[in-house]
């Protein structure tokens, strides 16, 4: 007979010592190609030249609550856009095998244009310090 899992979380030591000391955790940001980027936050730097998408996730780790955030920096400016999906919404349902599988689709704030330099670093923490003030990561605590 197979032993029954008795519900507590267990979790991973590679985790654990990842989100030690973390308030919260900022995964390995990476550049993406126009095409990958939110279409809203295309539409906002339309027009500008040398525009770069980067992705970054944010968690964390008491709530494992997550945040999906892409700026487009723009270096001929002097500024940045950033739009974040901080939860996911069930659209609909596929018949997969006789499976019920939900259809998700990520909600997005509105893109937000700020002076940023054209590191993205800078720029992240220049955009979640602006979300902090709007209140949509009340549970990110910058240092």
């Amino acid at each position: 007979m197979l032993k029954q899992p008795n519900g507590e979380a267990v979790l991973l030591h590679w985790y654990t010592d990842l989100l030690e000391d973390a308030e919260f955790y900022c995964g390995q940001a990476r550049e993406i190609s126009k095409e990958r980027a939110v279409p809203a936050l295309v539409k906002a730097v339309a027009g500008s030249r040398d525009v770069r998408f980067f992705v970054v996730h944010i968690l964390d780790p008491d709530t494992l609550r997550h945040a999906l955030i892409v700026i487009a920096l723009d270096p001929m400016a002097g500024d940045a856009v950033g739009i974040a999906s901080m939860e996911t919404d069930i659209v609909g349902w596929v018949d997969d095998d006789d499976l019920k599988q939900p259809v998700l689709r990520d909600v997005w704030t509105d893109p937000i244009r700020f002076r940023s330099a054209p590191d993205f670093e800078l720029a992240l923490a220049r955009y979640l310090a602006i979300l902090q003030d709007y209140g949509d990561l009340r549970w990110v605590h910058l240092s």
